[in-house]
Formats: structure tokens, C-alpha cells, sequence
């Protein structure tokens, strides 16, 4: 036993119908084993980074850093910096130091990562 709906549409609706349609074949047309391939070596590898990142402390230091009064106040009103030797002056700082040592060790762990690609 079958019944039969009735819907009454806006002539708005039926045309977002239509176009939700349109996407839906599209989306059909265009997926293939190969793009599905595609889409999951790229959510594999962004799961594999995003999990990496969160074993580590990187996410609650930049969490922390984010959170700063002294860098909101710098994004509202960036700092001058008057040249090399003000660079040079800031070092002197202990924070600048320590954020100049993550970023040092950054640099250098993914110089290793690339010479290790092309080995």
C-alpha cells in the first residue's frame, strides 16, 4: 500500500531545491575513487599533524601567548622598532630570548625534516 504526500512549495523553496539538487549531482559527478584517495591521504595527514601538535606543549604555550594583554596591545597599536640595533637591544630581553630559542629550534627541526625527504 502506497501513499501519496502532497507538498506545497514557495516558488523560493522549489528553487533552492533545485539548486541543492544541482550541487548534489555535481558533488556526484565530480567524486571517483581517486578523489576519495585524494581526500583521505589529505584528512590522514592533517589528523596525523593536528595529533602531533597536540602532544606536545606547542598548543598550550601559544595558547597562553594568544591570551597576552601585551600582545593585544601591540596588534592595536604595533610597536616601531628603530632599526638593527633596537633588534639588537631587544635580545637582551628574557622573553625575547626564550621565543628567539622555540623559534631557533623550530627552524632547526624542520631543516631536518626536509634533508631527510630528499634522503
Amino acid at each position: 500500500m502506497s501513499e501519496k504526500v502532497m507538498l506545497e512549495l514557495e516558488s523560493a523553496d522549489a528553487e533552492t531545491l533545485s539548486e541543492l539538487l544541482s550541487i548534489i549531482r555535481l558533488i556526484q559527478n565530480y567524486m571517483n575513487d581517486q578523489v576519495l584517495q585524494d581526500v583521505s591521504k589529505l584528512a590522514s595527514t592533517t589528523l596525523k599533524l593536528l595529533n602531533a601538535i597536540a602532544s606536545t606543549d606547542l598548543v598550550d604555550v601559544l595558547e597562553r601567548s594568544m591570551q597576552d594583554p601585551e600582545l593585544d596591545k601591540a596588534l592595536l597599536n604595533p610597536p616601531k622598532i628603530g632599526g638593527f640595533w633596537a633588534m639588537m637591544r631587544a635580545l637582551k630581553d628574557e622573553d625575547v630570548q626564550r621565543g628567539m630559542g622555540i623559534m631557533l629550534a623550530l627552524l632547526k627541526a624542520l631543516g631536518k625534516a626536509a634533508f631527510t625527504l630528499r634522503e
